[in-house]
């Protein structure tokens, strides 16, 4: 008897389980997206979201929430049900925000949750390309050629800068390479194309979406590519490791973020379908003129590579002593 009171009781456990987990999903999933419709981020995130349907069995719906660096968007997901419904499109943004509230650096968004411990990692989506670009008439044919010609005239040259992230980017370079390059603060990435064509400053750091336009062009020189290897649209054009600066990484990315709490069942589906939607090839040609890559990896993955990131930041952030947005 003691026996058929246990078995029942697992199967009941087991049907239990598999009613809240087994069938997931049985409505549409949500992707709360951080950035206004039509950017980068929300290009991404559709792509994905419109093979939820065919991976996923449910359809993928993206609600976008700007503000406050992604982070009112964030905290909407923190504060929503666990149940794998509701998901975060992370991004570059949020370690650095994180990096720069435990700084408490000026400049700062405040935030109202813990991004490593009140969200759990899905899986990294893309890897964003970014390059380091300069005005042709600027003396130098390469990163080595201007790393002394910094050294040379500290304080002359200058950064076109547009968000936190490209701000970074910079300081890490004028950290590891030693030079000093000032910083001028935009609002997006427009007018800084027009400076560096202008020649109101000389130097930034673009994502290459907005960047090969120009560089095919030839109306902008780069120098190099802040990821850890070469952008196959630019192959001739080495990374800032190859060019004199070891060791210097500066990408961007986009990854898929759930609620604490989240069942590890669910997470796993999710997990199968988004790796699988941004593998598909018609999503690759699809975001191929951002200049992305695909990343994928598993969740453990996504999660150390979560805390280097913020502690990276961190570290250029206490390092530099610098304000944020210029």
């Amino acid at each position: 008897m003691f026996r058929t009171l246990l078995t029942i009781l697992f199967a009941t456990l087991s049907l239990s389980a598999l009613a809240q987990n087994g069938d997931f999903p049985t409505r549409p999933v949500r992707i709360i997206v951080g950035f206004p419709a039509g950017g980068g981020s929300d290009v991404v995130a559709r792509a994905v979201a419109d093979k939820f349907k065919d991976f996923l069995g449910q359809p993928g719906v993206v609600e976008n929430r700007a503000g406050a660096s992604g982070n009112i968007a964030a905290d909407y997901v923190v504060h929503s049900p666990a149940d794998g419904y509701t998901l975060y499109l992370a991004t570059a943004s949020n370690s650095i925000n994180t990096a720069a509230a435990a700084t408490g650096v000026t400049g700062a968004v405040t935030l109202n949750y813990d991004l490593q411990k009140d969200l759990q990692p899905i899986v990294m989506l893309v890897r964003n390309q970014n390059v380091l670009v300069a005005n042709p008439k600027l003396p130098v044919s390469n990163l080595r050629e201007l790393i002394q010609l910094a050294r040379k005239e500290p304080g002359k040259l200058n950064f076109g800068v547009m968000t936190p992230a490209s701000q970074l980017a910079g300081e890490l370079f004028r950290q590891m390479a030693k030079v000093d390059i000032v910083d001028i603060p935009y609002r997006g990435a427009a007018p800084v194309v027009s400076d560096l064509l202008g020649g109101q400053v000389e130097l930034a750091i673009l994502d290459m979406a907005v960047a090969l336009p120009q560089l095919r062009a030839e109306t902008l020189k780069p120098l190099a590519v802040t990821s850890r290897g070469r952008f196959e649209g630019l192959p001739d054009v080495p990374t800032f490791a190859e060019a004199g600066v070891p060791g210097y990484e500066a990408s961007g990315w986009l990854g898929l973020m759930a609620p604490a709490g989240t069942p590890p069942a669910v997470l796993s589906r999710l997990r199968e379908a988004a790796a699988r939607a941004i593998a598909d090839p018609n999503v690759v040609a699809r975001l191929s003129p951002l200049g992305v890559t695909p990343a994928t990896g598993s969740s453990e993955e996504f999660a150390e590579f979560l805390r280097a990131d913020v502690d990276k930041w961190t570290k250029v952030l206490r390092v530099g002593n610098i304000k944020l947005g210029g």
